[in-house]
């Protein structure tokens, strides 16, 4: 059985997360198990997206893209995808590192990406969300919102799933991008996007963690908290974790909204959210990565890095994966986070952070 993991900062078995799906495995931004090296993938700042030994942080590879990659990550059984500021999407072979396909969007692609067995989904500052076809990168179809997408992306059997910097959240029909429902909430929308059998979750500029219905959008439930939401978001059977610019990560009742509990870090969070069944993984602009003890919240351990952590977290059965405006990519012991490696990169890393096991 593949062991449970958390990507790209969110969600948990059975759910969708951060732009992609997941079967036995928890992805926020993006992260998802193929075949392949055990690796660890990550993008950075200094144009490059990394495949770095999950052993020891060895580097497998490299891929140079045209700038920065600050977008999500996501893997099938063959590929790695991303995201550019030089406007592309690329799918990178995950053995090698040689490119298999590009895309070329009208803007940069800071989205999250999430792929299916026929699709690959970006979401571009040009304001579309766009699904490729995963052999070849060809566009299947496009949908224009009105402004920039910069959201998460997440998919189940029948839609794609998106925010907007229009200020509202999209569903999507899988097959021809048709609009199936849209939500307009306050403000815009960066956060990651998660969803359920029942329900889709947001953030929004506004301050407010959304449910929405999966079926028309219709608003299930709502929760204030003290700043933007800039974080991704995961999801498991009981709660909805979020983090939020006044500097809290809060567990939300999965039914009604409620605040179940919340832990201060000393700074924004701006970073993915992952979950296992102990834990609760988060970065914080104070520099430090937490782990927060799932039924209260209580803090399991802390590690500082030496820049803000606003990249996507991974999990795996021994080790959390973070990225850091230091520069570098961090293995951290999954009991007591000290650290186990360390891979320096040639600028920040605040993408999403995707595992191959």
């Amino acid at each position: 059985m593949i062991p449970p993991i958390s990507i790209d900062g969110t969600d948990i078995t059975g759910a969708t997360i951060d732009g992609v799906e997941v079967d036995e495995i928890t992805v926020d931004g993006t992260p998802v198990f193929s075949a392949g090296p055990d690796a660890v993938f990550a993008g950075s700042s200094d144009s490059n997206v990394y495949a770095l030994d999950i052993n020891d942080g060895s580097q497998l590879w490299s891929f140079s893209t045209g700038t920065s990659v600050q977008s999500g990550i996501a893997v099938d059984d063959s590929a790695v995808y991303a995201g550019s500021n030089d406007d592309n999407v690329y799918a990178i072979d995950n053995n090698d590192g040689s490119q298999l396909w590009s895309f070329t969007t009208g803007s940069s692609v800071p989205s999250g990406i999430a792929v299916d067995d026929s699709a690959v989904y970006a979401g571009s500052n040009d304001n579309n969300v766009y699904a490729l076809d995963i052999n070849d990168g060809s566009q299947l179809w496009s949908f224009t919102t009105g402004d920039g997408i910069f959201s998460g992306i997440a998919v189940d059997d029948s839609a794609v799933y998106a925010g907007s910097t229009d200020d509202n959240v999209y569903a999507l029909d899988i097959n021809d991008g048709s609009q199936l429902w849209s939500y307009t909430t306050g403000s815009q929308i960066f956060s990651g996007i998660a969803v359920d059998d029942s329900a889709v979750y947001a953030g929004s500029f506004d301050d407010n963690v959304y449910a929405l219905d999966i079926n028309d959008g219709s608003e299930l439930w709502s929760f204030t908290t003290g700043g933007i939401i800039f974080c991704g978001i995961a999801v498991d059977d009981s709660a909805v974790y979020v983090g939020s610019d006044d500097g809290k990560v809060y567990a939300l009742d999965i039914n009604d909204g409620s605040e179940l509990w919340s832990f201060m870090t000393g700074d924004s969070i701006r970073s993915g959210i992952a979950v296992d069944d102990s834990a609760v993984y988060a970065g914080s602009s104070d520099g430090k990565v937490y782990a927060l003890d799932i039924n209260d919240g209580s803090e399991l351990w802390s590690f500082t890095t030496g820049g803000n952590v606003q990249s996507g977290i991974a999990v795996d059965d021994s080790a959390v994966y973070a990225g850091s405006n230091d520069n570098n990519v961090y293995a951290l012991d999954i009991n007591d986070g000290s650290q186990l490696w360390l891979f320096a990169t040639g600028g920040s890393v605040s993408s999403g952070i995707a595992l191959t096991l």
